[in-house]
C-alpha cells in the first residue's frame, strides 16, 4: 500500500513540476543549472562510490539501533552492512545533488541529522571540503562503522556525535557559530522533523539552507513538509518529490517551487 501511495505522489509531482524554462527567478534559474540540470557524476565523487560498493558487500553483521521511523521505531536488529547500506543511504542521484548544492551554496558550517554508514556526509562534506561537518547518529555501532569510513577521507573535517537526537541536537547545534547548511534526515516523523527544524531556527540565516529528506515518504512527512515550507522564517521552499529544500533570504518573495528532478 505505501509503495502504491508513493507512486501516486510521484504521478502528481511530475505533472506540477517545472523544468528550468518555467523558473521566473534567476535566483532559481542559476540554482537549477547548477545543481539539477548537471546531474553528472564528478571525479571527486567517486572515492565515495567506491566507498559505497565495498560498504555494499560488506557482509558483516551489526547492531543496529534506530530512534526513527526507518526500521520501525526504537528497535534493535543484527543486520548486514550491506543491507543498512542499500536501505538508509541516498542514491546516487540525490547525494549528487546534495554534493552539487553544497559545491554551490559553499557552506562553511554543516549540519545533518542522521548520518547511517556516512555517505549523505561525505557528499555534503565533498561539495565544500573546507567547511566544518558535523553529523549525528543514535546508534553506536553504526557510528563506529562510520567513523571509521571517514579515516579515509582525511582531507574532509567531518565529526560524528552519537546519542539521541533531542539531546544530541542542541549539543551540535550549539558548538557551530552558525547554521549554513542543513540535512535532516534522522526521523521520518512529523513531530520530531518539526522539533528539529525549530531548533535549527536559533542560528539561521539569510544564507542559510535547511534540506529535508523524504517529504513524501508518509502523510506525516507531506505534513512536516507543508508546515516547514509555510513557516513566516522561510521564504523559498522547493518540493523535488525526495526532498524538501528551504531558505530564509529576507531579499526574496515568498515562493514555493515544484522542481522537475
Amino acid at each position: 500500500m505505501k509503495a502504491v501511495k508513493l507512486l501516486l505522489s510521484y504521478i502528481k509531482y511530475y505533472f506540477v513540476s517545472v523544468g528550468r524554462h518555467g523558473l521566473q527567478s534567476s535566483f532559481m534559474y542559476n540554482l537549477n543549472e547548477f545543481v539539477w540540470r548537471r546531474d553528472k557524476k564528478d571525479i571527486d565523487q567517486e572515492k565515495i562510490e567506491n566507498y559505497r560498493q565495498a560498504l555494499l558487500r560488506d557482509k558483516t553483521i551489526i547492531s543496529v539501533r534506530d530512534f526513527g521511523a526507518g526500521f520501525g521505531g526504537k528497535v534493535y536488529k543484527q543486520l548486514p552492512i550491506s543491507f543498512i547500506t542499500k536501505r538508509s543511504s541516498k542514491p546516487p542521484k540525490y547525494a549528487r545533488m546534495l554534493y552539487r548544492l553544497s559545491k554551490y551554496l559553499k557552506p562553511q558550517y554543516i549540519l545533518e541529522v542522521g548520518t547511517s554508514v556516512g555517505i549523505s556526509a561525505l557528499y555534503q562534506a565533498m561539495g565544500n571540503p573546507s567547511a566544518k561537518v558535523i553529523t549525528l547518529e543514535g546508534c553506536d555501532q553504526t557510528a563506529a562503522l562510520a567513523r571509521k569510513g571517514f579515516q579515509e577521507f582525511p582531507e574532509l573535517n567531518i565529526e560524528v556525535i552519537e546519542g539521541e537526537f533531542s539531546q544530541t541536537l542542541p549539543l551540535a547545534i550549539s558548538k557551530l557559530p552558525q547554521l549554513d547548511f542543513v540535512y535532516l534526515d534522522g526521523n521520518h516523523k512529523l513531530k520530531p522533523t518539526l522539533e528539529y527544524f525549530e531548533m535549527c531556527l536559533e542560528k539561521v540565516h539569510d544564507d542559510t539552507v535547511i534540506i529535508v529528506d523524504d517529504i513524501n515518504w508518509s502523510d506525516e512527512m507531506k505534513e512536516a513538509w507543508s508546515q516547514i515550507s509555510a513557516h513566516p522564517k522561510v521564504t523559498i521552499s522547493i518540493d523535488v518529490f525526495m526532498m524538501g529544500i528551504v531558505f530564509f533570504n529576507k531579499g526574496f518573495s515568498k515562493e514555493k517551487f515544484v522542481v522537475r528532478y
